[in-house]
């Protein structure tokens, strides 16, 4: 096997979770547009891809974080700046489209005028601190994103040389804090999903600890017996299942080997290149065909949209998405350098 595909295939289980999770909030969407009617099963298929994004994202960025060979104060300003590098540019251009062309926020909702402190709050990603609503209905989401990515570093360092009973107790003590939660104030809400991005650190954790034994091929089978934890789900008390969904998921990555079918990890990873972009632009897309176009031939409805939805996410990756990525790391990179220089004793003190 060629290094090419060894390295293909050393995320070939992530790319597969993220392409199901980006799949499921689109399909989930696109039958509430096309069928004019909100399902349950829909509905838990959306927001179960949300839950898988929150697992996936904290497990990824705890290992990048295991991957990086510096300290003290370089090791959290190259953190924070990729992740600013990593989401802002496309969110500040889907939020900017949005506003410009007046497309509806939401499949069940209608266009609106947004005023400057809501367009303030969702190009900086604070709609939930602020009281304000998204101007794209899957927005929501990242303000949970990024003010989670606080504290991420500090888990890392807190965690990553102490016993795993820790991190569970952690995730214990979270569960009162999180039920209490709404109580207390709305601003607070990515208190309620800590529980949720645990999930994921725990499978970092677990996964620097134990080596996979169960086969790759069981991988898709392996993940099919932890969704019935959400499926199973009542709308009244959902957070509890939300917690014990990516509890149990994140207990469960780190067992299986990579798996090998090309006919599955191939299209599974470009689907997760560009899941970024199809997650912020399909909502919109679908608004434009099945709305706006809707005077059109169903044909020609279903043609412009199948076009758009390929063509788009990839327009936004490489023509924005890739190339800011690609600063955040430039500009990390020399940062790096500088605190590479410093030594390892003047690091370990910063630290």
């Amino acid at each position: 096997m060629s290094e090419h595909n060894n390295a293909r295939r050393e995320f070939a289980n992530l790319d597969l979770l993220r392409s199901v999770a980006v799949l499921s909030v689109f399909f989930s969407h696109l039958h509430d547009i096309v069928t004019h009617r909100g399902g349950e099963v829909a509905w838990h298929f959306g927001q179960m891809g949300v839950l898988i994004f929150f697992v996936h994202t904290s497990l990824v960025l705890m290992e990048s974080m295991d991957r990086l060979a510096i300290k003290g104060r370089a090791f959290y300003s190259t953190f924070y700046v990729r992740r600013w590098f990593r989401i802002y540019p496309l969110s500040i251009f889907s939020v900017l489209s949005v506003y410009a062309f007046n497309i509806a926020p939401g499949v069940d909702q209608v266009a609106r005028n947004w005023n400057l402190k809501e367009l303030l709050a969702n190009l900086s990603l604070t709609q939930n601190l602020f009281y304000k609503d998204s101007m794209l209905g899957v927005l929501w989401t990242l303000p949970l994103e990024v003010q989670m990515y606080i504290v991420l570093p500090f888990l890392f360092v807190i965690f990553r040389n102490r016993p795993l009973a820790w991190l569970f107790a952690l995730w214990v003590a979270t569960i009162p804090i999180a039920l209490v939660q709404p109580r207390i104030s709305g601003r607070l809400e990515v208190v309620g999903f800590v529980p949720c991005f645990l999930g994921g650190v725990l499978a970092w954790r677990i996964s620097k600890m134990v080596k996979p034994k169960l086969p790759g091929w069981l991988w898709p089978l392996g993940f099919a017996a932890v969704c019935p934890v959400w499926m199973v789900a009542s709308r009244q008390y959902n957070m509890l299942y939300r917690w014990a969904f990516c509890l149990v998921l994140g207990c469960t990555i780190p067992w299986f080997r990579q798996i090998d079918w090309n006919w599955l990890t191939v299209p599974a990873k470009l689907v997760a290149r560009y899941s970024y972009g199809i997650y912020l632009s399909h909502i919109a897309l679908m608004m434009l065909c099945f709305r706006g176009l809707a005077w059109q031939s169903t044909a020609a409805v279903w043609l412009a949209f199948v076009v758009l939805a390929v063509g788009t996410p990839v327009a936004m990756y490489h023509l924005l998405e890739h190339p800011m990525i690609a600063v955040g790391r430039k500009l990390t990179a020399r940062r790096s350098a500088r605190a590479f220089a410093i030594g390892p004793i003047a690091q370990e003190k910063a630290l």
